[in-house]
């Protein structure tokens, strides 16, 4: 069965449409924002920051705290990630369940083009506008409070939120290839997850 045709004949329920929305896209999303919370985890140890540091801002952004170090914080920050990584995943599903005939199969042979481009203007139109108007001003407010991580047996981990903010730049910049990372990954996902379904389908 051709791209095509599995386009035109498999799809024409609009339920199966919306379970393989949902089905594809949360999964995609899920697993992308889990790779990325490992590499933040990575990048926070590289450069002496707290270990939660990025999560710990983000749910300030959500709650308007001024950012101190806690487990429940990180936690919330982690989850907050989590389900904005599923839902982002579930809005790169769409064109996958909306586009048929040749422009799906285009769609499928450049999944990986489609994921960067996708990944970067999720950096341009989202991470970008949270950090300026969002993030920055809660590092503005805190005031130079310093982020302590307290680690048993080890030397505390510590971080003036005024040194966080000098570096907001480079972040910035960097967040480009995170972004772009998560957008490649969860397109390859839904991309493998149809293929699967186009075998599953055409060997019934």
């Amino acid at each position: 069965m051709s791209v095509n045709e599995y386009s035109s004949k498999a799809w024409m329920s609009p339920g199966t449409k919306i379970r393989l929305l949902f089905t594809y896209g949360l999964t995609a999303g899920f697993v992308s924002s889990i790779a990325i919370s490992g590499l933040l985890l990575l990048v926070e140890k590289s450069v002496s920051l707290p270990v939660g540091t990025f999560y710990i801002m983000l749910s300030s952004a959500l709650v308007q705290s001024q950012g101190y170090y806690s487990i429940d914080n990180i936690i919330f920050g982690f989850i907050l990630h989590l389900m904005t990584g599923s839902i982002i995943g579930l809005v790169m599903c769409i064109p996958f369940i909306v586009m048929k005939g040749k422009s799906l199969g285009s769609l499928q042979r450049y999944a990986a083009a489609y994921g960067l481009g996708f990944g970067f203007a999720l950096w341009s139109f989202f991470f970008i506008p949270i950090t300026l108007w969002i993030i920055l001003p809660i590092l503005d407010a805190s005031q130079d409070k310093t982020i302590i991580q307290e680690v048993p047996a080890q030397v505390d981990v510590m971080f003036s939120t005024d040194k966080l903010a000098m570096l907001v730049d480079r972040i910035m910049i960097g967040a480009i290839a995170f972004n772009m990372f998560y957008g490649l990954l969860a397109a390859i996902m839904i991309k493998s997850l149809f293929e699967y379904r186009l075998k599953k389908d055409s060997a019934l």
